[in-house]
C-alpha cells in the first residue's frame, strides 16, 4: 500500500512542479495580499511615515471648561495635529474632502456625562459607564481610516479622554480627592494625609491605576502586531485554496483515463486516495512554512514564545485543507464546477471564520457560527501560539484535535464517494 501510494505521490509532485501558475497561486499571491494590506496600514515600505502627524478636526458643541480641557488633552497627544471648526457639518466635510484624517464632535451633553462618571467607571472600563466608548461621554468620531488604523486611532483618543476625565473624577472621590487638590478634605479632618510617592505628581498617581491604552504611534511602531493578524489569516485562506487545485487534478486524471486505470489496477482505493492527497499535503506544509518564514523575515512578525507549537497547528491545518480538497474532488465533475463551487466555498468559509479581520471584531453570533469551519479552529490555534505572552497548550491541543476531527470526516466521506464512483 505504501509503495503504491508513494509512486502516485511522486508522479503528482512532478506534475505540480511543472505548473508554475499553481506555485504562484499558493506562494506568491498570498505574499502580495499580505504586503498590500500591510502597506495600507503603514507597516511595510511606509515605515518612514510613522512620524507623520494625523490631522484631527474638532467641533465643540458644548463650549465649556470640560470641553476645553479635552481639546487641550488632544493637543498634547504626540503625532496629532488639532484644528477647531465651527460645526459638526464642517468637520464631516473636511473628512469627506480628505483634509483631515478624523473629526471629533463634542456633543452638548458632554459636561453632564462627565459629571455622572464615578471612580468605578474609570477603573473598570469594561463594566462601567465608559464601556460604550466615545458615545458614553457624548463624543462622535468620524473618519475614513482603514479599520486597523481606526482602532489604533480610537484607542489613542480614548486615552486622551482618560487623562482629562481622571482628575475630575478623582476630585469627587473621598479616597482620591487629596491627590488632586491642595485644600484639606473637611470629611477627613484628623486623618493624616498620605503623600504621593516621590517623583510622581498627583495625576500620575491615578494614571498608574488606569488601564494602559497604547497611543497610535506606539502601537504602529510595533509593526509585527498587524502581521500577527494578516499572516495567519491569509495563510489559512490560501492553504484552503488547495481544494481547487486538488479537484482540477482529479478531473484531469479522470478526463485522461488514468484515474479509471488506477481504480481498475490491483491497488486499494485508500492507496489511490493517499497517493493523490499526500503531494498536496506536503505542498500545503511548505506553503505555511514559507508564509510564516516571510512573516518573520520581511515583516518582523513574532512566532510567539514557543514557536514549536506552530508545528502541530501547521500539520493539522494542512491536513484539514487537503482532505477537504479530496472531498470536493469526489463531488465535482467539471472544471466549471470547480471554479463555481470551490472558489465560492473557500471565500465564504474564509469570510465566516475571520480570515479577513480579527475574530474578536466579529459579532458573537458569527464567532459561534465560525466554529463549524476548520478555518476558525486554525485561526484560534495560531492566535494562541502567536499573540500571547505564554502559549496556552490546552487551546492548541483542542484546536489541533478539532482540525483532525474535520480531516477525518472529510477523508471518510471522500473515501466513500470515491469507492461509489468506482463501483
Amino acid at each position: 500500500m505504501i509503495s503504491d501510494a508513494w509512486l502516485i505521490t511522486r508522479k503528482d509532485l512532478w506534475l505540480l512542479a511543472r505548473d508554475r501558475r499553481a506555485v504562484a497561486l499558493l506562494l506568491i499571491l498570498p505574499m502580495v495580499f499580505i504586503a498590500i494590506v500591510g502597506m495600507s496600514t503603514g507597516q511595510l515600505f511606509t515605515q518612514n511615515d510613522l512620524g507623520q502627524q494625523r490631522k484631527l478636526v474638532i467641533a465643540d458643541g458644548c463650549r465649556s471648561n470640560y470641553s476645553g480641557q479635552l481639546i487641550e488633552a488632544f493637543r498634547k497627544r504626540d503625532g496629532l495635529k488639532v484644528q477647531l471648526v465651527d460645526s459638526a457639518s464642517d468637520a464631516q466635510q473636511m473628512v469627506d474632502l480628505g483634509r483631515a484624517d478624523a473629526a471629533v464632535v463634542i456633543g452638548p451633553g458632554f459636561d453632564e456625562r462627565v459629571d455622572e462618571l464615578r471612580l468605578s467607571d474609570v477603573l473598570d472600563v469594561k463594566n462601567g459607564r465608559l464601556a460604550q466608548g466615545l458615545d458614553s461621554v457624548d463624543l462622535t468620531l468620524e473618519t475614513k481610516l482603514a479599520i486597523v488604523d481606526l482602532e489604533l486611532f480610537r484607542a489613542g483618543l480614548f486615552e486622551a479622554i482618560f487623562k482629562m476625565v481622571g482628575p475630575i473624577v478623582g476630585r469627587k472621590n473621598a479616597l482620591t480627592r487629596r491627590y488632586f487638590t491642595d485644600e484639606p478634605d473637611p470629611e477627613e479632618e484628623g486623618v493624616e494625609a498620605t503623600e504621593p510617592a516621590p517623583g510622581r505628581n498627583r495625576l500620575e498617581e491615578l494614571e498608574a491605576a488606569l488601564p494602559k491604552i497604547p497611543s497610535p504611534n506606539a502601537a504602529r511602531k510595533r509593526g509585527e502586531g498587524v502581521y500577527l493578524i494578516l499572516v495567519p489569516g491569509f495563510t489559512v485562506m490560501f492553504v484552503f485554496f488547495l481544494v481547487n487545485i486538488m479537484a482540477r487534478s482529479f478531473i484531469s486524471e479522470r478526463e485522461l483515463g488514468t484515474l479509471r486505470r488506477l481504480q481498475m489496477a490491483p491497488i486499494s482505493p485508500m492507496s489511490v486516495l493517499v497517493g493523490k492527497t499526500l503531494p498536496f499535503y506536503l505542498i500545503s506544509i511548505a506553503q505555511c512554512v514559507v508564509l510564516f518564514g516571510c512573516g518573520k523575515l520581511l515583516f518582523g512578525m513574532s512566532w510567539g514564545p514557543h514557536p514549536l507549537y506552530l508545528v502541530p497547528m501547521i500539520l493539522c491545518t494542512s491536513l484539514a485543507a487537503t482532505t477537504l480538497g479530496l472531498l470536493l474532488a469526489t463531488l465535482v465533475k467539471t472544471d466549471q464546477q470547480v471554479s463555481a463551487y470551490g472558489t465560492s466555498m473557500v471565500i465564504i468559509l474564509a469570510a465566516i471564520s475571520g480570515c479577513f479581520m480579527p475574530r474578536d471584531w466579529l459579532p458573537t453570533i458569527m464567532q459561534n457560527l465560525s466554529l463549524f469551519t476548520p478555518h476558525a479552529w486554525a485561526l484560534v490555534g495560531f492566535d494562541a501560539v502567536l499573540a500571547r505572552r505564554s502559549v496556552d497548550a490546552l487551546v492548541v491541543a483542542r484546536c489541533s484535535g478539532m482540525l483532525l476531527a474535520f480531516s477525518t470526516i472529510f477523508l471518510m466521506v471522500g473515501w466513500w464517494r470515491f469507492r461509489s464512483s468506482a463501483a
